[in-house]
């Protein structure tokens, strides 16, 4: 499928341009950075999986989910850490990547996709993306948003990750439905994907302006 040529193209050029300017990069956005080259491995891993181990690639997405999560999570720990309680962040984590290995254990065989812990944690990161702008627009400390890397990859996030909830969400409805119905969900969130990493590349560019400007 040529969509997810170009997607797995746009998670390498995310990652390429966050090597030519990871210095310049704060804390943060380095773990963005760390968030993208995992997503860059777990895409070679995935067609090396599929092509000397086995056809079904679901498993991946059991171990896929919750680390990208935990990683995600790092982030708004980061970006949150004077607005919100580390503890109630931590919490969630915990709960979250508990139930992650209870549903590939018990609930949803690692032959089967992970759809439920995919949409439960897309609904995470989307509220942790409105908690974050909601800390934006009270603190207002931000001139011109943007200017302001940040503001780029947590839209990357809000945008990706809600629609991301609904994918995940509906899957088995779309399985059901028919196979033409599956196949146009599936182009629709490639290239929902698409636009999540050229969105997160913007982001790292003007992490490198914010710093020359400064």
């Amino acid at each position: 499928m040529l969509i997810a040529k170009i997607n797995a193209l746009t998670n390498l050029l995310a990652f390429i341009i966050g090597i030519f300017y990871y210095k310049y990069f704060t804390k943060e956005i380095k773990t963005i950075f760390y968030f993208v080259a995992f997503g860059v491995l777990t895409e070679m891993y995935s067609r090396l999986h599929y092509h000397f181990i086995m056809k079904n690639q679901m498993p991946i997405g059991h171990l896929y989910f919750p680390i990208a999560f935990l990683i995600v999570a790092i982030f708004y720990i980061q970006v949150l850490k004077d607005f919100i309680k580390p503890v109630f962040l931590y919490t969630v984590i915990i709960l979250f990547e508990s139930y992650c290995l209870i549903n590939s254990l018990f609930i949803q065989n690692i032959l089967e996709y992970p759809s439920i812990e995919g949409a439960v944690g897309a609904m995470i990161i989307f509220l942790f993306s409105v908690t974050w702008f909601t800390k934006v627009m009270v603190e207002a400390k931000i001139v011109k948003l943007t200017n302001e890397p940040l503001v780029w990859i947590n839209s990357a996030f809000l945008i990706y990750y809600t629609g991301g909830f609904f994918y995940h969400s509906l899957y088995n409805l779309r399985i059901n439905a028919s196979l033409e119905v599956a196949v146009l969900a599936i182009k629709m969130f490639s290239v929902l994907n698409l636009l999540f990493y050229l969105i997160i590349t913007i982001g790292f560019i003007k992490a490198k302006k914010q710093i020359r400007q400064k």
